[in-house]
């Protein structure tokens, strides 16, 4: 079996951490996630986000997360 590590995107629900996270989907209701970091921050510029780093990001309230994923995990990646 296949591992590989992936970015995903999350914010936690009503920006307070003992709620729980919410990832980042596409249009499917799947997980988005993303080779690396660069790709990550790239898609979120596009969308309007205007940070350069993961220190940034938190200003937004938002996060990575690294998953490791086998090739049966249902998600998209970009």
């Amino acid at each position: 079996m296949k591992v590989k590590e992936l970015i995903s995107i999350y914010r936690y629900i009503n920006d307070i951490s003992l709620n729980g996270k919410e990832y980042l989907l596409d249009e499917e209701n799947k997980e988005l996630k993303f080779d690396n970091k660069k790709q990550a921050l790239n898609f979120l510029s596009d969308g309007g986000v205007e940070a350069k780093n993961e220190e940034e990001l938190e200003e937004y309230g938002i996060y990575f997360e690294i998953k490791e994923n086998d090739d049966e995990d249902e998600y998209s990646v970009r």
